[in-house]
């Protein structure tokens, strides 16, 4: 990639390629409506993962989901929102946004419910902190809407945080999932690579070099509460609002703190 080659910053490169695919997902809902008409009741698109954080790469695969306002019908939610869902998501991977390989997308009729079912998700994940639930529990902090009715997310968001902030249990479990990736480091302190597969002998940089980082972010997120969605903002928000040090901020922040002059 030219961006790459000439020494650009990820963070600007991986904002380069989310910013580029919002619109497209935002024509294809168009489309969508084109196709099936106006929908019945007001809708919300959003972007989970990287896309959502806005940090995605040139072979990170999509992540989507449907919040529905709760005057939905069963009829219109197997009906009109799912041909919807399925005419996005199959032209984001005709567009070489490959389909989520864990189906985390608004195809999936569990990412695709009404406000109240939503709300319902998440009083029960961050009530009962296992780890299923802190692994759906972090998807809604890492939401972003796209397209639709704005509204439908702003209160539902607002919840997440607040829950999520007061229950000392559930950022117990997220501190603790997010201590658990360890250092690339062998028995003789030489790097770990990945020993088998078609991927044999790299570093796993996505493991043990970008999720530690991004669940850290998240928690730090979570302790402001912030309700900031990409990484490296969050970081910057922690550090402004005192819950991470600005030592250890800036390490996270800058990956080359001793080139600073």
């Amino acid at each position: 990639m030219p961006l790459v080659a000439r020494g650009r910053p990820h963070q600007v490169v991986t904002r380069l390629i989310a910013d580029i695919a919002d619109p497209v997902i935002r024509r294809l809902l168009m489309l969508a409506e084109e196709t099936l008409g106006p929908a019945p009741v007001p809708y919300l698109w959003l972007a989970c993962g990287s896309q959502g954080r806005q940090e995605k790469t040139g072979v990170s695969d999509q992540g989507n989901c449907l919040i529905l306002n709760d005057a939905v019908t069963d009829a219109d939610h197997d009906g009109y929102f799912a041909q919807m869902a399925k005419i996005v998501c199959d032209g984001l991977d005709a567009c070489g946004y490959v389909y989520c390989p864990g189906d985390m997308m608004a195809t999936n009729p569990m990412w695709c419910q009404p406000l109240v079912k939503w709300r319902g998700y998440v009083n029960g994940w961050v009530n009962k902190p296992v780890p299923e639930a802190q692994m759906l529990a972090s998807v809604m902090f890492d939401l972003r809407p796209i397209g639709g009715h704005i509204g439908l997310f702003d209160d539902l968001q607002d919840q997440t945080l607040t829950m999520a902030y007061k229950n000392s249990l559930f950022v117990a479990h997220m501190v603790s999932n997010s201590l658990k990736h360890t250092l690339p480091l062998g028995l003789l302190r030489g790097f770990a690579t990945i020993r088998s597969g078609e991927h044999k002998n790299p570093l796993d940089r996505k493991h043990i070099g970008v999720v530690p980082v991004v669940d850290r972010g998240r928690v730090y997120a979570l302790q402001g509460p912030l309700n900031k969605v990409n990484t490296r903002v969050r970081l910057e928000a922690g550090i402004h609002a005192g819950v991470l040090p600005k030592s250890g901020g800036r390490h996270a922040v800058d990956p080359h703190p001793c080139r600073r002059a």
